[in-house]
């Protein structure tokens, strides 16, 4: 690949990763407020969906290290 698209790889992956955090923030808030009448396994859901979203987040910003790492390689050898 050549640098252009490893930069454009490294942006999509961040921006991927700060959805991914602001979502899971949005469905933690979801869990924590007080909930009269709701069903248990709806805090429960979006718990396990919470942790997935943190986790894809987690996933992207190390695909993102990695590319880095891939351009920093490219400009060692030139």
């Amino acid at each position: 690949m050549n640098k252009k698209k490893l930069q454009a790889l490294i942006i999509d992956f961040k921006q991927y990763a700060f959805i991914l955090l602001a979502v899971s923030v949005f469905l933690y808030i979801g869990v924590t407020l007080p909930d009269q009448g709701k069903a248990e396994i709806y805090d429960n859901v979006l718990m396990i969906t919470t942790i997935l979203c943190l986790i894809s987040a987690f996933v992207c910003f190390k695909t993102s290290l990695k590319y880095k790492k891939q351009i920093d390689q490219i400009e060692e050898h030139k």
